[in-house]
């Protein structure tokens, strides 16, 4: 990763059937953390329910952009939604898996999963 993207993050959202997929570019880092929160929380705010976070094009996470993840949940769990995390690849995955993100469905039940693809995700709504 250069040093360009560290400090970058673009967040763009759209609806399909009723699931809303939020595809995050760039880094989810401390840098980046109020622009990732301010934009899930108009996500959340919009009315969206069944979230999918892509993260196939984020190339770094940090202990902050974790929380990201785990605010835009607990906004989600106050509206009684669902948040599932797709396509988290490389170092992205395995930080998420060492701070035990894929725990958080023990205190939110199956409202957060981590799952493969964004496609996986979509379907786990469905299930």
């Amino acid at each position: 990763m250069d040093q360009g993207t560290r400090h970058t993050l673009t967040v763009t959202s759209r609806e399909n059937d009723g699931i809303t997929i939020v595809t995050m570019q760039g880094s989810l880092a401390a840098t980046t953390a109020d622009h990732g929160n301010q934009e899930m929380k108009k996500i959340v705010d919009g009315g969206a329910r069944k979230v999918v976070v892509n993260l196939a094009d984020v190339d770094y996470i940090s202990s902050g952009g974790i929380r990201v993840l785990i605010l835009a949940c607990k906004q989600l769990n106050n509206v009684q939604g669902e948040m599932k995390i797709a396509a988290a690849k490389g170092m992205v995955k395995e930080a998420l898996e060492a701070s035990g993100f894929n725990l958080l469905n023990r205190v939110y039940g199956e409202n957060v999963q981590l799952c493969n693809t964004e496609a996986e995700a979509v379907a786990a709504f469905k299930a």
